[in-house]
């Protein structure tokens, strides 16, 4: 039970938890009764694709380089893109 979980990754997860989610909110808006909202429905779906490109890329790079290294990266990333969201927080608050 535990090499189960030695090999799980930041975007691994947030993948996973996207697509149970997008699936979920996907199969509730498509029976509904709206064509509207199916439409939309199918639009989550789609979106999915890049998701699912995300977490094969990731597990190719946890096969080749290891789980400590791919999550160093990717844990530099979203801090990347944290800092990105301050700079233009604080640039929309000045203009």
């Amino acid at each position: 039970m535990k090499k189960q979980f030695q090999n799980w990754t930041l975007f691994f997860i947030a993948g996973i938890l996207a697509i149970i989610a997008a699936l979920i909110a996907s199969v509730i808006l498509m029976t509904g009764v709206s064509a509207a909202d199916g439409l939309f429905g199918m639009y989550i779906l789609f979106s999915q694709v890049p998701i699912l490109l995300v977490i094969i890329i990731d597990r190719i790079l946890v096969w080749k380089f290891g789980n400590k290294n791919v999550n160093k990266v990717q844990v530099s990333i979203l801090l990347l893109i944290v800092f990105l969201w301050m700079v233009r927080f604080v640039v929309n608050l000045v203009i």
